[in-house]
Parts: structure tokens; sequence; C-alpha cells
């Protein structure tokens, strides 16, 4: 029998607990108050590409203590009650299914999802002692920071931040596993409707054709299972096959004696407002993205250390630079506003042989467009395709590193820019280290941009790169992208240093 999905980690101060109940209307059946699953009223499926990926990255970062987590703070309106939060969430629970769904593992080592009709969600109801916007803050952290086992609980844990017994915020940890950036924009815009003053984190995402139907986790497994889903399948994995056989092979780090910093996953927060020109002036003089832009930049840095090699063709020799882009398949109605996760890395190999910077941009742009096209595959059939090609090409391959683009629904300014307002923004730049959850890779830049500008934050793994490796990675990434925005000649490989 399935245990009953434990209460939310213990807050960081005093709290109630009010139960959330939830009944699904494909189940005619009574509903029973409990604290999470019950026996019955479920049906399994398998787990969809995406929840798959996710769920290693989950297992991976439970092992330091980390939860993936994604967190959002609502702030709610005037009037708002603590029935009224409570009957919104059960709205949400009722029509987005991830959100009441489990992961289940047998003994065999299968891994399925089982989506439950009926149940009920913990909401913790905290009285904010002090400054209720910084209460409601600590809330959060207390929520999202602790692993989350899907295995046992919920997706989602909730709290709800009063002050003089009013409810001001509500406090929502998704696991990463339910949930990716763009599945919560219609969770957002469910809460905003009802309950909240507006989405915490705004930002663009495909629109939903009028009268569309989104899919849910069962529906996304089917797909994925059908033949039309086998046919995208090959042609993710023929895609990533071809990137494969012409990414560099991994540089085998050089051994180093020095004892490796605790945790072994650091985190380097960066904001630059040089970079902020230099990466929009490029976009400007290009016509491509400033996601397209950042691409390259990485490209470029994978690409500058290696040695040239023979063309396929034996025409001459070439160079590729690649990174992983995070993919997120938006495009179709029943996608558009689905509440699952359909993110994935996929791989993109760029030829940089001979190329400007401008001119790598936009080579980037079209491989992006490929790589993404492609889309993702079965985790486990890309994870067997890299092993054989490394074997078969007797070199080492890094699937790992990766570019996440989070833009907000305002864009990064796209202009000309000139030495003199590079210098004078230069000394403004702010470099820390951070935590954060760490996810299965070497390197993995996340560039989240709104109107301030571009924040990134660039996760080491200390088993293959010291702490400095990152230091060094960004500035070059910036002395490059100046470099571009300054000359419309300028050497895609510069002499980084």
């Amino acid at each position: 029998m399935p245990r009953p999905a434990p209460s939310p980690a213990a807050p960081p101060f005093p709290a109630r607990t009010v139960p959330v109940p939830f009944l699904a209307p494909d189940t005619a059946r009574e509903h029973v108050d409990g604290a999470g699953p019950a026996d019955g009223d479920a049906s399994e499926a398998p787990l969809t590409w995406s929840q798959r990926y996710y769920l290693a990255e989950v297992d991976a970062a439970r092992a330091h203590g980390r939860g993936l987590n994604v967190p959002r703070l609502y702030r709610l309106r005037p009037g708002t009650t603590e029935a009224g939060t409570v009957t919104a969430l059960s709205e949400l629970l009722v029509r987005y299914e991830v959100l009441r769904t489990r992961v289940v593992r047998d003994p065999a080592g299968t891994v399925r999802q089982r989506v439950h009709d009926r149940g009920a969600l913990h909401l913790a109801v905290h009285e904010a002692a002090g400054a209720v916007d910084d209460h409601a803050r600590t809330v959060l952290d207390g929520l999202v920071i602790p692993p989350l086992d899907v295995t046992e609980c919920w997706p989602l844990r909730a709290a709800l931040v009063t002050e003089d017994g009013h409810p001001r915020y509500l406090a929502l940890a998704f696991s990463h596993v339910a949930v990716d950036a763009y599945a919560l924009v219609p969770v957002s815009e469910h809460l905003v409707e009802r309950i909240a003053e507006a989405d915490p984190v705004a930002r663009a995402a495909a629109p939903a054709a009028a009268g569309a139907v989104a899919r849910g986790p069962r529906e996304q497994a089917a797909a994925e299972a059908s033949p039309a889903g086998r046919k995208a399948a090959g042609r993710a994995l023929r895609h990533a096959e071809e990137a494969y056989r012409r990414m560099p092979a991994a540089v085998n780090p050089a051994p180093d004696t020095r004892p490796r910093p605790s945790p072994r996953h650091r985190f380097l927060h960066r904001t630059s407002p040089a970079l902020d020109l230099a990466v929009g002036a490029v976009a400007a003089r290009t016509g491509e993205s400033p996601a397209t832009v950042l691409a390259a930049a990485l490209v470029a840095l994978d690409a500058a250390g290696t040695g040239p090699v023979p063309h396929e063709d034996g025409t001459g020799e070439t160079r590729y630079g690649a990174v992983h882009l995070i993919s997120a398949n938006r495009l179709r109605p029943e996608t558009a506003a689905a509440v699952l996760p359909l993110s994935q890395p996929v791989p993109c190999c760029v030829d940089t042989a001979g190329a400007t910077f401008q001119e790598l941009a936009r080579r980037t742009a079209a491989a992006s467009l490929r790589a993404f096209r492609a889309g993702g595959a079965p985790p486990d059939e890309l994870a067997a395709l890299l092993a054989t090609v490394a074997r078969e090409r007797g070199v080492r391959l890094d699937a790992t590193p990766a570019l996440n683009y989070r833009p907000r629904a305002t864009a990064l300014p796209v202009r000309p820019t000139t030495a003199g307002e590079l210098a004078a923004a230069a000394p403004r730049a702010v470099t820390r280290w951070t935590e954060a959850d760490p996810w299965r890779a070497s390197h993995y830049l996340s560039a989240d941009v709104d109107a301030s500008g571009i924040r990134l934050l660039l996760q080491v793994d200390t088993a293959v790169h010291p702490p400095e490796w990152a230091e060094r990675r960004l500035d070059a990434l910036e002395r490059l992208l100046c470099a571009a925005a300054l000359d419309a000649h300028c050497p895609a490989l510069l002499t980084l240093g």
C-alpha cells in the first residue's frame, strides 16, 4: 500500500496546517480526506522523456542534499481569504494532473507515474512575525531547499503567509519532475485569475490555440510511445549522433592534488552592464537574438580549446564547437499550455573554422534551429548513443555542458555600443560565489534576462574544473563579446588567455 505523503519540511517557525482536498472529475467515488495519495482512484503510465531527464537530475541533486525545486512566491490580492486560497489550490490540483502525480519505482527498477484522482495537499499557514515580505521569503526558502521525494509525496509544497490573520502571500515549491518554467505560465495564470496580484516571474510563452486541450503527462507519454513519437525520437537521435561525431573531445584536466572545496558543485554569479551592452550590440549588428549571441560565444570558447580536424569530405580542415541548449517543445497547441516538463538539453554543434564572430552567430542560429527542431529523445537511448560514439571515436565526450537562456517578459535592449561606453560600464560588474541546486554537468550556464540585464550563473563541478576555471570562463566570455561588439570582423577564435 502506498504510504501517505509526508508533510512539507519543518517550517522555520510554528505554523498550523490545513488540508487542500481535491477530487478529480473523472472519479465518482466519495472523497475521503487524507494527507496524500489514496489506494485506488489512480492510473499509471510510463514517464515522459522530460520527466525521466528531470528525475535523474533530481536524484543526483538529492545526493548533495538539494531538491532541484522550482520556487514561486505570489502576493495575494487584498480581501483574499484562507478558504479562497484553499479553493484556488484545489482547483489547480484538479485542473493539472501532473501536480497530483507520484513516481513509482518497482523492485525490478521500472519507473512509472501514478496519477491520483483524489487526496489532499498540506497547506502550512504562517502568521508573519515582523516584516511580512521578509517573512514570506523565509517561508519560501523553507519550502524550496529541502529535497522533495516524489515517490512519497505530491510534487508540490504550499504555504500561506498571513498578517494579522489576513492572507498576504502564497509560497509554492514545485518538483522539476512535474514542471519546467514554461509549465508554470498557465499555473500562474490560474492563480492570478483567482487570488494573486501578478505572476512573480513573468516570461514569454507560446500562445495556446483557442479551444486547444493541453496534454497531461499520461497523454504525453502515450504520444511519445506512438508511431509518430518514435519517428520523432529517431529524428532526434540522428541529429544527436551527427553532433556527437563532430563535437570536440572533452579535455582531460591536469591532475590537481589540491584539496577540493566542499560542496563539490560551486556556483559563480555575475552581472555586468558591459556584457549587457556587448550582447545587445552584437545582436543588433547580426540580427540574431541575444540567446544566439551567448550560444555562439560558448561555442567559440569550446572550440578555442581544441585543434583543427580534417573535414569530412577531405577538402581541408575544420574546427567544431558545441553546447547543449535547453529545448522546450511548446509549438503545438496541445503542448503550448501543458503543465508538465517538456524541456531537455539538445546538442548544438557548429563549425567555427575561418569564421568571424558575426558569421559564427549566423552559423549558430542555423545550428540552433536544427537542434530545436530535432527536439528531445529518450534519455537512456541518448546516453547509449553517446557511449557508442565515444567508443568508436576513441575519445571522451562530455554531453553535460549546457546553456539555459531564460528570458522574461521584458527583452534585453538591442542597440550599438562604443568602446567608451563599454569601458565606463566595466567597473560595475559584480561577481560572487553563491549557492544553488546542482545539475549533472561539468559546467552549466543559466542566463536570466530581464529589463535589469543578464544574470549569469555558472555551475562548475570541481571534480572536473577548479573554481578559478569558472572565473576565467566568464572573463573570457565577456572579453570575446566586447571585442565582437566593437569590430564586425572580430575573429570567432580570439586568443583569450
